[in-house]
């Protein structure tokens, strides 16, 4: 037999790919092997990529607090954590710990990051002083009358489409407020960053083709993003450039990018100082035009998709909760008459209605809004959290979906939506439950640039939509479909609609 014999060589270096691959399964595994969490997940991470796939990654992962304890292994070198103390510390803008690669998997750039996919704390963070004017809204004065326009847009939708007068015997036309909330948040995010709304309010319908594009990946994008090997591939330069959208596209995300990038090359033409949208306030603060195209589109996907499903679980919950439904319109009944509220009402009036605070931080709580890693990586030293000790390179991330159902946070009726927890408590307690909901933002260095604007979008529109109609679920036994890949997808969420009965 030769040295060369083929059979001989197959059999070499499949024992030698063998070994290689049984050693660094065995090294990952020990590595953190203290950490309790599912038994799959410490030796490969199809665990976590096949959670996010089923759609019930918000189910399975909501009961780990209560299983495994605070902190839990969900990957080879990956732990979650429901702690918020340790969230804050390993988040704080002092903290060593920068992202881990599972953000590289929301890159859709060949050559730039948006601010959200940037890992380097030290970049970030100058990246950061630079958007963060437009983000606040400090240099957009126009940003609340741009909501407020995109709220009659969509109320006017409702009134000419779906709503059936109070007394009469006509047919009721079923509508899906998901699908509605989907084009609203399309229209605003984009009125707020361009200038102008796509008009999706307008056709009723998704005239990008960005939520169905959407919906159909998102399950094959988690995946993606949660398993590394496959994440350095898809989401890499080249593979970005081969498989992520593009301006040439005809439908889905490449139309925005397209749109988008026009936009932006409109706006680094002529008087910076003309433009008072946030767009304007990036290209004033310094953001190349290439920057600013990334940073733009990153806001469209994110922006809309998340406001979107907080609107819809809000409503859900809401209207499928009578006490509260009930007593949410007392207060909105109210406001309007002790003039505490204006046509249409202020953001600084609707933090000023406590019951309507309690249900927008209960529908945070409830669903939050995303369900993904969120990874910071644990400094080449090692840390130890809460007792273990965790060595460097290893991702640490926050587990939201069992955080907001911790019965030591919330209390031990934290698997129902009930507003009044937070007007139960003195104002300390209320504060701190607050802060925590408010995790689903980030924190520190790290969070949410829009969440100014996702407040102002919550508050105006949940009171101004019970201020003008009246919500009964069309099928109770049906609800809202919803499955988690990350983040949410919502369909047939069906209601009745009619004019509000408050003020006749």
């Amino acid at each position: 037999m030769g040295i060369l014999d083929p059979g001989l060589t197959f059999t070499v270096l499949f024992s030698l790919v063998a070994g290689y691959f049984l050693a660094s399964t065995f090294y990952q595994w020990q590595r953190l092997r203290h950490i309790p969490g599912p038994p799959l997940a410490s030796l490969t991470y199809l665990w976590l990529g096949y959670s996010g796939w089923s759609g019930k990654q918000y189910e399975i992962h909501k009961v780990f607090g209560e299983k495994y304890g605070p902190l839990v292994r969900i990957g080879p070198n990956e732990l979650s954590t429901d702690d918020p103390e340790t969230v804050r510390r390993i988040s704080s803008a002092k903290s060593p710990y920068p992202r881990s690669k599972w953000y590289d998997g929301t890159r859709f750039h060949p050559e730039s990051d948006a601010m959200f996919s940037m890992i380097d704390p030290v970049i970030h963070d100058k990246y950061k002083a630079k958007t963060s004017h437009g983000y606040s809204g400090r240099e957009t004065p126009g940003l609340e009358s741009a909501i407020d326009e995109q709220i009659e847009n969509l109320i006017s939708l409702i009134r000419r489409k779906y709503v059936r007068k109070p007394g009469t015997s006509a047919r009721v036309r079923p509508l899906d407020l998901s699908n509605v909330m989907a084009l609203f948040t399309l229209d605003t995010i984009s009125r707020i960053s361009l200038g102008k709304e796509f008009g999706c309010l307008e056709r009723e319908k998704d005239i990008l083709g960005f939520f169905h594009t959407v919906d159909t990946f998102m399950p094959a994008m988690n995946v993606l993003g949660d398993v590394p090997w496959a994440r350095k591939i898809v989401f890499s330069t080249l593979g970005i450039r081969l498989f992520g959208p593009k301006p040439t596209d005809k439908t889905g995300l490449g139309v925005m990018m397209k749109l988008t990038n026009d936009e932006v090359r409109k706006r680094y033409t002529g008087d910076v100082k003309a433009l008072t949208d946030v767009l304007g306030s990036f290209r004033r603060h310094g953001l190349t035009e290439t920057e600013c195209q990334t940073e733009a589109f990153f806001m469209f996907v994110a922006g809309s998709e998340t406001t979107s499903n907080t609107l819809t679980i809000i409503l859900f919950y809401l209207i499928a909760t009578p006490a509260a439904y009930q007593r949410f319109k007392n207060e909105v009944k109210a406001a309007v008459e002790s003039g505490k509220a204006s046509n249409p009402i202020t953001a600084a009036e609707a933090r000023e209605l406590p019951y309507l605070q309690a249900v927008l931080y209960e529908g945070m709580r409830i669903r939050p809004s995303a369900t993904g890693s969120f990874g910071k990586e644990v400094p080449p030293e090692g840390d130890t959290i809460h007792g273990y000790f965790i060595p460097g390179g290893t991702a640490v991330g926050p587990n939201l979906s069992s955080m907001m159902r911790s019965k030591a946070l919330f209390g031990d009726d934290a698997d129902i939506f009930r507003p009044e927890r937070f007007l139960e408590v003195d104002e300390a307690t209320c504060a701190e439950m607050k802060r925590n909901v408010e995790l689903v933002f980030g924190y520190g260095r790290w969070m949410c640039a829009g969440k100014v604007i996702a407040f102002m979008e919550l508050n105006k529109t949940i009171f101004e939509l019970i201020r003008q109609f009246d919500f009964q679920l069309f099928d109770p036994k049906a609800g809202v479909n919803s499955c988690s890949h990350g983040s949410w997808v919502d369909k047939d969420f069906f209601i009745a609609a009619t004019e509000s009965d408050m003020f006749t």
